[in-house]
């Protein structure tokens, strides 16, 4: 029973480096969603036969260090943060976009227990060579993907491989480039070996400069950089390499020079990935989300300094914090951008020491006096975890950064812990055979099983459900959609907020489609019945405050959507397309004046904005402020004023028809071939009463095109007709 149990968590160890493979399109993100229900299921597979295991065996129980330590401090510190968060279901779930929060933690940590205590030094190069295999496959999609061979998921020209995000391919690569550096020096010991990871490491590091991520492509730079100043300083074993460690230094500071010379040159500035580096910068940096987000949480942090606001809350400091230059760019944040930042604003003071602890003890493992890794070995190891740990200050972590993390951490435990050393041992008590195979085990399958079930299954069914629902081809099968709709919210998963979303959507395009008026009132009754549930539970959430005033506008119900909108505000008193929604509500109420103050409030709160120019210009005209247009009509180019169509229906609205005549005449003037804009005149004369003018316009439309004259002719008769 104990080779059973020892080969089957083996065959689940070694088939982690695959899941970064995984991509079911049948599934609701499925980049990301498949990937994590996949690793959970497996890593509760293979935790369940360990613990088995360990009771029949004591020699497979976990052992004490100062990693597993800090491993087990950090799980304390974050499930505590997450039991005080605002949002303690979403702390702890996750949502399907991300398949994160406190469960991954826990899956990672049951994941560092067995590969930790299951794995010895052969089984670990081979799980190594594993997942350089696995790397190596990878790339060679990368591949596929620069020769056409296969689609760039994202779009552009960053590859991105399985991942669907070129950032989280480049952070997977620099880990196995180094981990072939690694193996190269620890374990070739033919020149062919030596050839095959040196040529997988050069593969990789090409594949890493197309995806064009910059904090990924400067740490693996600096890591390397770093182990050349280890190696030329202190390496005495190896002369080789210490020549090697020397050309490596002097390489990358001529590759610093020359780039900082030609960085302004044609050929860089043409190249997708070069011109990324040639504008970094405080100006370019001034220009990115980071730069707004970034301050906003440090007083987020200010507010909740010890065990800060719990997993997947930022979100709730964004709102409050929310910096008007922001806006304009991405409208909702749940993450800093800055794995630090990110640790703190969830786990305190007291989750990010906890986090910090994790790499403390790593490099104290990895450096300390009886350490059985050669200096080489130890300065690549450290390269690695500096370059992540750079690239980690500008991105987050993703479930397969997450899972290679973990890994390292496991693999320095293992080799720093003698198996024999039974006072580290959490638990030393032998059991019979008997309690072990007819007691213990039973009782660990069924709670095994139970768990797999729990955690997974309905999310799974919910997700898969959710992309039925919103696939559909036919109008006629509108009301089995929204019985998939109700289907998905009764598996009651943590996917239910991004079903919200769908749902909202969906019955908005289903109200502006030729359904029946009945399944019309159908999906709004049951999209209203959710979004009052979704606020109730989250009160103080902005955005789906927003989110619920936004749908009842969408469907004219004003009051409604004020009352949502105003609460919205006081979450967020910053955010200006908060104060646009609520002042579209204003105007469906017919209280232009309301509306007019909030626009010009969100107008000041970023004045610079092109966006807040239009809609406090706006706000002007349905106010007759004649004043304020002039003051702001000056700031915005004629060409918005005469193409962008808000100006055109707000004329229309107030009944200024002059206005209207005016923009389309110039319209045509710059456009003579465009017919709507022809017909739209023609149809405002109709409005104002002037019905010879608009058959004249369209008479002369046949006559500049004879392929008109039977559809103007049909005009020409409505108009004489109405």
């Amino acid at each position: 029973m104990k080779k059973i149990l020892n080969y089957s968590i083996f065959a689940g160890l070694f088939l982690v480096p695959f899941i970064g493979f995984i991509v079911p399109n049948s599934m609701f993100f499925p980049f990301i969603s498949g990937k994590g229900f996949v690793f959970r299921i497996l890593v509760e597979i293979i935790f369940g036969l360990w613990i088995i295991l360990a009771f029949t065996d004591s020699q497979y129980r976990p052992k004490l260090s100062w990693i597993t330590k800090s491993v087990l401090l950090f799980t304390l510190a974050i499930f505590l943060a997450d039991l005080l968060s605002a949002n303690p279901y979403k702390s702890f779930w996750s949502n399907f976009e991300r398949m994160e929060g406190f469960v991954l933690i826990i899956h990672l940590v049951m994941y560092y227990f067995v590969a930790s205590s299951v794995l010895i030094k052969q089984n670990w190069n081979r799980l190594f060579n594993t997942t350089i295999l696995a790397s190596t496959l990878m790339s060679f999609y990368g591949l596929f993907q620069l020769f056409g061979w296969a689609t760039i998921n994202q779009g552009g020209v960053r590859v991105d491989a399985t991942f669907g995000n070129s950032t989280y391919l480049a952070i997977y690569l620099v880990f196995h480039i180094f981990l072939c550096l690694f193996m190269l020096l620890k374990e070739a010991k033919s020149n062919w070996q030596k050839w095959v990871y040196g040529l997988i490491a050069l593969l990789e590091t090409v594949i890493l400069y197309f995806t064009a991520t910059r904090g990924a492509i400067l740490g693996l730079i600096g890591g390397l950089f770093l182990v050349g100043i280890l190696l030329a300083w202190k390496e005495r074993e190896n002369k080789t390499l210490r020549k090697i460690s020397f050309g490596i230094i002097g390489a990358f500071i001529i590759l610093i020079i020359g780039f900082i010379s030609l960085r302004n040159t044609s050929v860089v500035q043409q190249s997708p990935v070069l011109s990324r580096f040639s504008n970094l910068g405080l100006s370019e940096f001034q220009g990115q989300g980071r730069y707004y987000v970034w301050p906003m949480a440090v007083k987020g942090i200010t507010d909740r300094p010890l065990l800060g606001w719990g997993q997947e809350s930022f979100n709730f400091v964004f709102n409050k914090y929310y910096d008007p230059g922001l806006y304009g760019q991405e409208e909702w944040f749940d993450r800093t951008h800055n794995i630090f930042l990110d640790w703190i604003i969830a786990g305190g003071i007291v989750g990010f020491l906890a986090y910090a602890c994790m790499y403390i003890s790593l490099f104290y493992y990895i450096w300390r006096r009886n350490s059985t890794l050669k200096f080489s070995e130890k300065s690549i190891l450290t390269g690695m975890i500096g370059a992540y740990i750079f690239h980690n200050i500008f991105v987050f972590d993703n479930l397969i950064s997450y899972i290679l993390f973990f890994t390292f951490l496991a693999y320095i435990h293992s080799i720093s812990i003698e198996a024999r050393e039974s006072n580290s041992k959490f638990y030393t008590k032998t059991f019979s055979t008997n309690i072990s195979n007819y007691t213990i085990a039973p009782v660990i399958l069924v709670l095994t099983i139970a768990t797999i079930y729990l955690v997974n299954i309905p999310a799974i069914q919910a997700n898969k459900t959710l992309i039925q629902a919103i696939s559909i081809k036919d109008l006629g099968q509108a009301e089995n959609h929204l019985a998939l709709f109700k289907k998905t919210f009764a598996y009651n998963s943590f996917g239910n907020s991004e079903a919200l979303e769908q749902l909202a959507q969906f019955t908005s395009n289903i109200y502006s489609s030729a359904a029946p008026e009945a399944v019309k009132q159908q999906y709004y009754d049951f999209s209203k019945l959710k979004i009052e549930e979704k606020v109730m539970q989250t009160p103080n959430d902005a955005r789906y405050l927003v989110f619920a005033g936004a749908f009842f506008n969408r469907f004219g119900q004003y009051d409604e959507a004020v009352k949502y909108l105003e609460r919205a505000l006081v979450e967020s008193p910053n955010k200006q397309s908060i104060y646009f929604e609520l002042g579209s509500s204003y105007i469906g109420q017919g209280n232009i004046q309301k509306m007019f103050e909030l626009f010009k409030k969100a107008y000041e709160l970023k004045p610079e904005s092109r966006e807040s120019r239009i809609i406090y210009a706006i706000g002007a005209i349905y106010a007759k402020n004649s004043e304020a247009l002039k003051e702001v009509a000056t700031l915005i180019d004629q060409d918005t004023i005469v193409f962008d169509n808000r100006f055109l229906t707000t004329y229309a609205r107030i009944g200024d028809y002059n206005s209207v005549i005016n923009i389309l005449n110039i319209r045509i003037q710059k456009d003579p071939s465009n017919k709507q804009n022809k017909l739209d005149l023609a149809s405002t004369y109709v409005n104002i009463g002037q019905k010879q003018q608009a058959i004249n316009i369209i008479t002369q439309m046949i006559k500049d095109d004879p392929s008109f004259k039977v559809e103007g002719e049909e005009y020409i008769k409505q108009i004489q007709n109405s």
